[in-house]
């Protein structure tokens, strides 16, 4: 199940980190590519995994109760997925499907939480990253509008 702690140091949520934090981080993570048409998780279901893409693309579809499941948002490289499943209700927000093949690192939250209680300095790098990806993407749409 561990990763390369290289792959770890190349995503900027953990860039800064000592190196047992990064060897930590690598114990609980797990590095998986995809095919095209693979859906990470979808709109609704309980968050477990929170995901980095590490390569490729993914499209994000969301589905309100007055329409079908669309597009809204594309997302390329070295980003995290999956973050609303961090914070409760602790369930996806959106779909989010392959578009490309992808390689993505997947970290079961519950060990990441653990992981947090011991090293809080890792929440609190993730949590910065967090807040700054939500901030550009609310910019990102009231452009879109």
């Amino acid at each position: 199940m561990a990763v390369d702690i290289s792959l770890i140091k190349k995503l900027s949520c953990f860039q800064g980190l000592t190196k047992d934090k990064l060897d930590a981080i690598s114990q609980i993570s797990n590095s998986v590519c995809y095919l095209p048409g693979h859906i990470l998780f979808e709109q609704g279901q309980k968050g477990k995994t929170l995901y980095f893409l590490i390569d490729g693309d993914v499209e994000v579809l969301f589905k309100s109760a007055y329409t079908d499941p669309r597009r809204v948002d594309m997302i390329s490289g070295a980003e995290l997925v999956g973050c609303s499943a961090m914070v409760p209700p602790y369930t996806y927000k959106a779909t989010e499907q392959c578009l490309t093949e992808v390689e993505v690192l997947e970290i079961e939250l519950e060990a990441l939480r653990n992981l947090i209680e011991k090293y809080p300095q890792i929440g609190l790098k993730m949590q910065e990253h967090v807040i700054k990806i939500l901030y550009d993407r609310i910019l990102h749409f009231r452009h879109q509008i």
